[in-house]
């Protein structure tokens, strides 16, 4: 009987059982599943506003469309007329300066920062990061109101101190915002003070999680600071610098409430850049059509910049992986 039985078994290299297939299956789809909500979260809240956003960027849609509800459909004009337009073409070089600056700056400070914490006293680090989180946690407009009556022409105290010091001459009444270059710098530092924390606290954790094991080890051969550095703890933060760099720039592109508070993109538009400016075609001009493109356009540029970066980033990981 038992010779019989073993005849009958299925020889090896038969096709798997229909429950077992099912169920390769069903561990193949589980991950698509658990993914599914916010998948269908995030096309009900973002695909739907910027579907409507790309249609309203093809048309003429103006304060009469507001009553009628009617616009004419006028394809790629609005595209057309913004990239012809000098304006826009300064208001986009501005915004790659600014956010140039500003992510430079938030990512050098953050990193001196976050390597300052590591080597200070416990009580040091608990009182250094809990500024941190103060600074982080104040909303906005509350900190840019600060900033603006810190520089109030006649009462402020920045202009109070500066004074004192007897270096800059008098300043009592000198007004910042009314000078391009010096409200441009003051919304960059306002920009920097308002998002260092995030970036040092960020990596101080994930500064944090590398062994000293390495660091022993690389000064055990002789490796200076800047050496471990450079071999040790920049390849091992690039992924959280990576992600970081890219959330600093989506962020800068995207500022609007420090530009607006504090100088409304002026003076003479000096301080716009993107965000201010498709605010300003849309509903000060009344020119909701144009307003439109403007943030898709935004929207583009961020996209291809991600994408990339993303690509090379990966890219340069996987080269690293293949010469270690």
């Amino acid at each position: 009987m038992t010779e019989k039985r073993s005849a009958r078994r299925a020889p090896t290299g038969v096709r798997p059982r229909p429950q077992a297939r099912g169920g390769a299956a069903r561990r193949r789809l589980l991950p698509w599943a658990m993914i599914a909500p916010a998948a269908v979260a995030l096309l009900l809240i973002q695909g739907y506003p910027l579907l409507r956003l790309l249609v309203l960027s093809t048309q003429d849609f103006g304060p009469r469309s507001l009553f009628t509800g009617h616009a004419d459909f006028v394809g790629v004009d609005n595209f057309t007329h913004l990239f012809s337009d000098a304006d826009f073409r300064s208001v986009l070089l501005r915004t790659v300066v600014f956010t140039v600056v500003c992510v430079a700056l938030l990512m050098v400070l953050g990193f001196l920062i976050a390597h300052l914490l590591t080597g200070v006293s416990a009580w040091a680090r608990v009182i250094t990061t809990v500024s941190l989180v103060l600074v982080w946690a104040m909303p906005m407009v509350a900190a840019t109101l600060v900033w603006q009556w810190m520089y109030q022409p006649q009462y402020g105290v920045a202009n109070w101190l500066l004074t004192k010091v007897r270096v800059f001459g008098d300043l009592t009444a000198y007004d910042w915002f009314s000078h391009p270059h010096q409200a441009l710098g003051l919304v960059i530092l306002l920009t920097v003070w308002k998002g260092l924390p995030f970036v040092a606290l960020t990596l101080f954790a994930a500064r944090g999680q590398i062994s000293e094991s390495l660091y022993e080890a690389a000064r055990l051969d002789g490796a200076g600071t800047l050496q471990t550095f450079r071999h040790i703890t920049i390849p091992v933060l690039r992924p959280v610098l990576a992600i970081l760099t890219l959330l600093e720039v989506i962020w800068s592109v995207n500022s609007f409430t420090p530009i607006w508070v504090l100088t409304q993109g002026g003076p003479d538009g000096q301080t716009t850049t993107l965000g201010v400016y498709a605010y300003i075609t849309a509903f000060s001009r009344n020119d909701y059509g144009s307003g439109a493109t403007i943030a898709v356009v935004t929207v583009l540029i961020l996209a291809v910049f991600s994408v990339a970066y993303v690509r090379r980033t990966a890219k340069q990981g996987d080269d690293q992986g293949e010469t270690a």
